[in-house]
């Protein structure tokens, strides 16, 4: 049961996903314009819904833990983790590019990472809600 309900809360990051990769397909003469490679973009945000994936795997799996100190190193390991591969990632770019970095290119990377983690943040803090088991009628 709770892999359903993982499955399911992961579904808004894969339309991210779907998303962004066709919007960058077919807006490739826009990104051109502006001058951002859309082959730089089309990596970066598969790069990005890998390690989202396995942030969040990781964030589901914390959240089922009782003890609050092996939540906070998983979410903080799982954060670190996160930000090292998309550093890592910009870091082999450069090297393998030399002098011929598409700035734009990497700077929408970044614009991605932040969509990215704003809605895995966001679908983290719906599933710790818990639901009110008292209704108004039980308060009158």
């Amino acid at each position: 049961m709770e892999n359903k309900v993982t499955g399911r809360s992961f579904l808004p990051i894969l339309l991210i996903f779907i998303l962004s990769g066709l919007f960058i397909w077919l807006a490739r003469p826009l990104l051109a314009g502006w001058n951002a490679d859309f082959r730089v973009l089309l990596v970066g945000n598969g790069i990005l819904f890998l390690v989202t994936g396995i942030s969040f795997g990781l964030y589901t799996k914390a959240l089922q833990n009782s003890n609050v100190h092996a939540f906070l190193r998983v979410m903080y390991g799982s954060l670190l983790i996160k930000m090292l591969v998309c550093l890592l990632a910009t870091f082999i770019y450069a090297f393998v590019a030399g002098r011929a970095v598409n700035r734009n290119g990497v700077i929408g990377c970044f614009v991605l990472y932040i969509l990215y983690t704003f809605f895995e943040v966001k679908i983290l803090m719906n599933m710790t809600r818990k639901p009110s088991t008292t209704s108004a009628a039980d308060h009158a």
